[in-house]
């Protein structure tokens, strides 16, 4: 099966949008400027341009990541898309929400923790991060599961 491009473009722009979401002030980026020491001030105006292009880059890597994961590989044969057992289908959003919680659990959970344990980080730090990760994940793997 070839791989649908466009919803591989789309998962790859969910974190910069779920990003632009999240960390406004209104949402979460108040409590995550806390738990990092920021001010607006020393915030500044942000990155430069080119660096949003490196997330852009590293969101890509990470869609096909997820793509190859959710999908096995773009898998159209009968028992990558239907259960042969009860004829339930994979090629849906909740599939792709079920993959993500995995990675959430299984990856994110265990790294953050790690660093905020490490790197002696609040909390706070840990708990926001991981739910900006968590949510883009299950968004990302639900898009490129139902839309294979």
């Amino acid at each position: 099966m070839q791989m649908n491009y466009l919803s591989l473009a789309i998962a790859t722009l969910i974190p910069m949008v779920m990003g632009f979401i999240y960390y406004q002030p209104a949402v979460l980026g108040t409590v995550w400027m806390k738990a990092n020491g920021f001010t607006r001030e020393s915030m500044g105006k942000g990155p430069k341009p080119i660096l949003y292009l490196l997330c852009l880059v590293m969101s890509f890597l990470l869609a096909n990541f997820f793509w190859a994961w959710v999908t096995g590989a773009g898998g159209q044969e009968q028992s990558q898309v239907v259960d042969p057992k009860d004829g339930h289908s994979y090629v849906t959003f909740k599939h792709g929400v079920a993959h993500g919680l995995i990675f959430t659990i299984t990856v994110l959970t265990p790294i953050f923790t790690t660093m905020a344990i490490f790197e002696k980080k609040n909390w706070k730090w840990a708990l926001v991060n991981i739910g900006y990760w968590a949510i883009t994940a299950i968004l990302m793997c639900g898009v490129l599961s139902a839309w294979r």
